[in-house]
């Protein structure tokens, strides 16, 4: 054989073969790039970072669950109950502010039905810069509207497996996660104060209490404005629930022997004044439900909470229990500085 047709034939069966692989990528589409789950399919939900907003793009919703773990365990169908919404879920394990505020604005820009957003606000997150991000190889590729770079997902040999796996999945009987099953982890886990306890690490003896400084307060007003508040300037079409997750008794004990309680608490009112100039935003804080607390049957570790929980915030922000308006947030933040101030955290470590 011809050097000259050899050459050819290998080039042609290589290009053959790098063409099966796209098509399948897309009509498979392990990552919901291009379209929805197909029909006679099961896709097996497990990658939230590519597959988010491929249900941002496809599903068809009119409100929107998002944030961090401490929304994985909401569900859309009591949501929908609620407001009479058909609402999805998609939320980000440890992100920043900026990660969850980029994927809401373009779930905006895809489903201009949205009525209502529901977005945790995580305390550890506020003190950072507004360009931070939590999560390194960002897959940018699957998120923005050039088609050329759409070869790193039609040619990429860590996502051959992903479309396998969509096939292996479907043919084990297995069926794609409800709305409400799609992240949540609360089945898997154990809860209880033993859990909780062994999750609080071991802390010094500090002696000197934490302030903000200049540079934390303009970090916390930058987040905030850029990654939270001027998006819902921007839709003021839509209503926007932000909440603080109600974390343990441990959580607060902790602040304390840090000596970080009041910059905490001063962090979240600097973010709260801010937030309230926006007519469009409705911000829930539970650091006054001692109940919830309290119970470590509720927690897995100091800050996660069971499903049931989640399921309690729902009904709370419908409500209307809870909420900082513009003429009490101030008292909520006074009355809850001198409640864990002088909160006997002893029986904790009995």
């Amino acid at each position: 054989m011809k050097a000259s047709k050899w050459n050819a034939l290998v080039l042609g069966g290589t290009l053959g073969m790098l063409f099966s692989v796209a098509a399948a990528t897309v009509v498979i589409d392990p990552f919901l790039h291009y379209h929805g789950p197909l029909a006679g399919l099961e896709y097996p939900l497990l990658d939230e970072r590519y597959q988010n907003d491929g249900i941002a793009r496809h599903f068809s919703y009119d409100a929107l669950i998002t944030g961090t773990s401490m929304t994985q365990n909401f569900k859309p169908s009591e949501f929908d109950a609620l407001w009479g919404a058909e609402a999805v879920k998609i939320a980000f394990s440890g992100a920043s502010y900026r990660e969850v505020d980029e994927n809401v604005r373009r779930a905006l820009t895809y489903n201009d039905h949205v009525r209502y957003v529901v977005r945790s606000l995580d305390s550890s997150m506020l003190n950072v810069p507004a360009e931070y991000n939590a999560y390194d190889g960002y897959p940018e590729y699957l998120f923005d509207d050039n088609p050329f770079n759409d070869v790193r997902y039609l040619l990429n040999k860590e996502v051959v497996p992903k479309t396998l796996a969509v096939l292996n999945y479907t043919r084990a009987g297995n069926v794609t996660p409800s709305r409400d099953e799609y992240g949540s982890w609360s089945r898997y886990k154990v809860f209880g104060r033993e859990m909780v306890l062994a999750s609080c690490a071991e802390l010094g003896d500090f002696k000197e209490e934490i302030r903000l400084s200049e540079a934390d307060r303009k970090n916390i007003r930058e987040n905030v404005q850029r990654n939270v508040l001027r998006t819902a300037l921007d839709n003021p079409q839509v209503t926007f629930y932000l909440f603080f997750p109600p974390y343990s008794i441990c959580y607060w004990d902790a602040l304390v022997r840090t000596k970080q309680l009041g910059a905490q608490l001063d962090a979240e009112e600097m973010a709260v004044e801010l937030l309230l100039q926006a007519d469009n935003i409705r911000i829930f804080a539970f650091g006054d439900n001692l109940g919830l607390a309290e119970d470590l049957d509720n927690y897995t570790d100091a800050l996660h909470y069971g499903e049931w929980v989640n399921s309690d915030i729902l009904r709370w922000i419908k409500e209307g229990e809870y909420e900082l308006r513009a003429d009490d947030y101030e008292a909520y933040y006074s009355r809850i500085r001198k409640l864990y101030t002088e909160y006997d955290y002893s029986w904790l470590w009995e």
